[in-house]
């Protein structure tokens, strides 16, 4: 740290910037209403800072009397308390190609250990940023809160000099960084000494890592962009130092598509580079373990009655945390497992199946009227439904993953008025809300209430939802519909409501035609009702039925079974066919942003007519395309059926379709995408193969001529070449699609 470095931090930390006095090593400044007196001194290029007659390095000084890191670690194990069920998750760990050019994929047996390892190496130069996938449900939130636990007793126990800081996002929409940041440390931890700027100044001195948890949209390739741009921001501000830890269900490299990667990757002018750490489900040995922990008897037993009575040792049931949670914390023992497993026997979605058995069982053993002779139920299985469905709604249009309890008895009272409820059960109904099994308190100190994991907020948000559809009440379901993009479990929730409710698809489909009349392309609710019509139709024969002006999501036909549907000027955002089977349908003046599709999707008399594709992409070979007639003969090869009805232009120039050497460029710019560092030689030869000669030899010279790569001197030992990129995605991209798949024309573009 030099003067000019402590100087700024300090800044950063004053309550006045412009009244820090510095002059002739001796520092004056009021910072959290204290003076403070210090004299700054150089011992061998190493800045010490004198106060009080006590001298301590620069580094810990800021660290400790500045900072007060010491309390914020008390904050946290305080407020984020170890988990004594904890129980530490495999992964497979994608480290940064600093550390593994060869990008093998490496198994691991404890993933919180391995994150505090990654996040305590620190790249000179470099910010790291480590992304922490798995699907919802898997225990990303838990590890997060673990290891920050674990890392504040061993920051207090001086056996390491950094902090992890959770700052959850879930829940509500998009906000500034700075907004995020220190409401979380304020509002969760109670630490007020941080303004952003010293924030920003303790994570580039790598004493904080910042681990962002729940950025689901954010890195969906729909996105308006503001978050990424956003997050480019903050990376530009840790000017290649510090670590992020991001929490997500899929890294934002694994996107393929170079424009995607502009959105976040070109906002970016400083260096960085990417890991991904994905947790995997869990196994028998951890299910054990964990309801070992959890203090219930029999745990092998109960663990082969599930195996046995689902008949898959990979059901979620079996392997998902968050479901084992319930699954333990509901039905505590063998008798009550054995009763919960009979209700999957003619269930082909287990989810609603397990929702169904918890609230069940709170219906009619939990929430029982005991004041007359004869017990009964105080609210009915159906009223259940209800009454957690008026909660998740409420968190919904609050931007809000809690309510506060004078919210929740308000909502209680106002659902009690509306059923008839007499005066002694509504004021049953106001205390047992608060103790529901899907319910529980955010912390002990705060009198918030929230549900048991998301995955619940958004499985009854759906049943909201679906059941505002059912009714026809049009602008009440517009108006959740517009509020974001749905997550996915709502979706599935809405699908599952509306198709167990009713098999008149076609009325459905009315109502949703009503709902988005007259909004524009741009709005959440053409992106969300398009998303649950196409998954209403899956797997169902309707033909002929006409899904027109429809604006469908990221992923929207993955894993979708189509049969007889007409889509008629409908906009489909970035989407995979993996896994998908299409049969005797039309797409008329679709616009598809981007197709991507392997060996497992299958066609049968698809016709597009008169649509526009921009980019076409084989999973399989890792290859795109990306002018008219090579994606117009790619999908044709796939068993697609292509009919331009409009004039064409008399002359056209003819696409070059297999050009290797543009397909070896492609190859080689995509490492970039896992860091923005410069990269030795080496990384191309084994991304490249046996073709890395021909690529040094044949296009490196071409690459350099036109500063789509630039050559750096090495430094270090033995003889290496070194680059880095001297564009940007975004031109990549564009220079592809107007490449009419030659190299050549490629190169021009540059």
């Amino acid at each position: 740290m030099n003067i000019t470095d402590f100087k700024r931090i300090i800044t950063s930390f004053a309550d006045r910037p412009t009244d820090l006095e510095f002059d002739k090593g001796l520092l004056l400044t009021e910072i959290r209403g204290e003076l403070i007196q210090a004299k700054i001194i150089s011992k061998e290029g190493v800045l010490f800072v004198q106060e009080n007659n006590i001298e301590d390095s620069a580094s810990n000084w800021i660290k400790n009397r500045i900072a007060c890191l010491p309390q914020l670690a008390d904050r946290i194990i305080d407020y984020i308390p170890c988990d004594i069920s904890f129980v530490d998750p495999c992964g497979r760990l994608l480290d940064e190609l600093e550390y593994d050019p060869e990008e093998n994929e490496q198994n691991i047996s404890n993933a919180t250990d391995k994150l505090s390892e990654i996040l305590s190496r620190k790249i000179p130069g470099t910010s790291s940023i480590v992304y922490l996938t798995s699907d919802a449900g898997e225990g990303k939130t838990t590890v997060i809160n673990q290891l920050a636990n674990q890392q504040a007793k061993r920051f207090k126990q001086k056996k390491s000099d950094w902090l992890l800081i959770p700052i959850p996002l879930g829940g509500r929409p998009f906000l500034r960084f700075d907004d995020i940041v220190i409401a979380s440390i304020v509002n969760n931890l109670r630490f007020r000494y941080l303004y952003y700027d010293a924030f920003i100044e303790l994570v580039r001195l790598g004493f904080i890592v910042p681990a962002f948890d729940g950025f689901e949209e954010m890195f969906m390739q729909s996105s308006t962009g503001e978050a990424l741009t956003a997050t480019g921001g903050l990376i530009n501000k840790l000017n290649s130092s510090g670590s992020i830890l991001i929490a997500a269900r899929k890294a934002y490299f694994e996107y393929k598509s170079f424009n995607s990667q502009a959105k976040l990757l070109d906002t970016i002018n400083s260096s960085v580079s990417f890991a991904r750490l994905a947790i995997n489900r869990w196994n028998k040995e951890q299910f054990i373990e964990y309801i070992e922990k959890k203090g219930v008897k029999n745990s092998e037993a109960i663990y082969n009655l599930v195996s046995e009575k689902l008949q898959d040792p990979n059901h979620p049931i079996l392997t998902r945390p968050v479901l084992i949670k319930q699954l333990v914390d509901v039905f505590m023992n063998v008798g009550d497992v054995r009763e919960l497993l009979l209700k999957f026997e003619s269930v082909n979605n287990y989810f609603p199946a397990f929702v169904n058995a918890i609230i069940e069982r709170e219906a009619n053993q939990k929430w029982i009227d005991a004041s007359g002779e004869i017990f009964k139920p105080i609210l009915s299985v159906e009223q259940h439904y209800e009454l957690l469905s008026l909660l998740a709604e409420e968190m919904w249009v609050n931007s809000s993953d809690s309510l506060r309890d004078s919210v929740l008895d308000i909502i209680s009272e106002m659902y009690s008025e509306q059923k008839g409820f007499d005066i002694q059960t509504s004021r049953q109904i106001k205390e047992r809300i608060k103790q529901h099994a899907l319910i529980v308190q955010t912390s002990p100190n705060e009198p918030n209430y929230r549900f048991d994991h998301e995955e619940f907020f958004e499985f009854f948000l759906g049943i909201s939802i679906a059941n505002n559809i059912l009714i026809n009440k049009i602008q009440n379901a517009k108006a959740l519909l517009k509020k974001a993009p749905l997550p996915f479990q709502t979706t599935d929730s809405i699908v599952n409501k509306i198709k167990s409710s009713t098999n008149n698809y076609l009325e459905i489909i009315s109502i949703f035609d009503s709902i988005i009349k007259g909004e524009n392309q741009f709005s959440y609710v053409k992106e969300n009702a398009g998303n649950i019509v196409i998954r209403i139709l899956s797997n169902e024969k309707m033909p002929n039925v006409h899904i027109k002006n429809y604006e469908l999501p990221n992923n929207s036909l993955l894993t979708i079974a189509l049969e007889g549907i007409i889509f008629e000027e409908c906009h489909f955002q970035n989407t995979s066919l993996a896994s998908s089977k299409i049969s005797n349908c039309s797409f008329n003046k679709c616009l598809f942003d981007r197709l991507e599709i392997n060996h497992s999707a299958t066609f049968n008399s698809v016709k597009l007519i008169d649509c526009e594709i921009s980019t076409a992409f084989d999973i399989s070979k890792d290859k795109g395309f990306y002018e008219k007639h090579s994606i117009e003969l790619f999908l044709k090869n796939k068993g697609l059926s292509i009919e331009n009805t409009q004039n064409e232009p008399v002359a056209k120039p003819v696409a070059v379709i297999d050009d290797e050497d543009l397909e070896l460029t492609e190859k080689a710019l995509r490492k970039f995408i896992r860091s923005n560092i410069p990269i030795n030689d080496n990384i191309f030869k084994l991304r490249l193969g046996n073709k890395s000669d021909y690529f040094f030899k044949e296009i490196l010279p071409d690459l350099i001529k036109h500063n789509i790569l630039i050559e750096l001197d090495y430094i270090g030992s033995g003889q290496k070449r070194r680059f880095k990129l001297g564009v940007t995605f975004g031109q990549i991209e564009s220079a592809l699609i107007n490449s009419l798949g030659s190299y050549e024309n490629f190169i021009k573009q540059f």
